[in-house]
């Protein structure tokens, strides 16, 4: 897995009002975490930032007043519209451990299936993931152009590096190609008679007694 260098300040101040001004100054807060030390609060520029998350890079160096530590990026904070980054965690790594993170699944190709009229269905849009964090890799791509209407695949079927377990239970889905749902076409007798009103109250025999006299 690429490691990006990635600059960061150490952060001092901290609060709302002056988070929002060091956002308005193109600053991101960010905190690093992990392997029992404490906790650094921190600043990134945000146009370096944001070519790391265009790039999908997972892992960086942070270097941050003559220091130097490999992170993991373990959560961003987007705004409601997903435009502006508001907060970043990292988690601090040690190469030769073993890490659990998040894969995007990449699907390419058009299924066999979906050319014959079916739809697919891709459920599982990330998958978890164990193993060393240089041998993350940038993602999980699947090939779908050989699949069929009732194909479909669990994560037990994925590919993956000897290096990389998949996590989770083996039967779960990731995708599938399935039959078109098709709706049923109403006969002109069902269409004149209308829905059927469950809501109006039957007359009881006081209220009939009453209408006739």
């Amino acid at each position: 897995m690429e490691t990006q260098p990635l600059q960061a300040k150490i952060r001092i101040d901290v609060g709302s009002i002056k988070s929002r001004k060091n956002r308005k100054a193109g600053l991101i807060p960010a905190i690093l975490y992990g392997h029992k030390q404490g906790n650094l609060m921190l600043f990134l520029d945000r146009k370096e930032f944001w070519k790391v998350i265009d790039a999908r890079i997972k892992m960086v160096n942070l270097k941050m007043d003559g220091a130097e530590e490999t992170a993991i990026i373990k959560e961003v904070q987007f705004d409601t519209f997903g435009k502006e980054i508001l907060h970043a965690d990292f988690i601090r790594t040690d190469l030769t451990e073993k890490i659990t993170t998040k894969l995007s699944v990449v699907l390419y190709g058009t299924p066999q299936g979906v050319r014959e009229g079916g739809v697919l269905d891709h459920a599982l849009k990330e998958v978890e993931i164990e193993c060393l964090p240089a041998e993350v890799p940038d993602n999980i791509r699947i090939d779908i152009s050989e699949l069929a209407i009732g194909d479909t695949i669990h994560i037990s079927d994925l590919e993956l590096p000897d290096s990389v377990k998949a996590l989770g239970s083996a039967d779960v889905i990731v995708l599938s190609v399935h039959i078109a749902a098709v709706e049923k076409e109403l006969t002109e007798e069902e269409l004149a008679a209308g829905p059927e009103i469950i809501s109006a109250r039957k007359p009881d025999k006081e209220e009939e007694s009453k209408n006739k006299g």
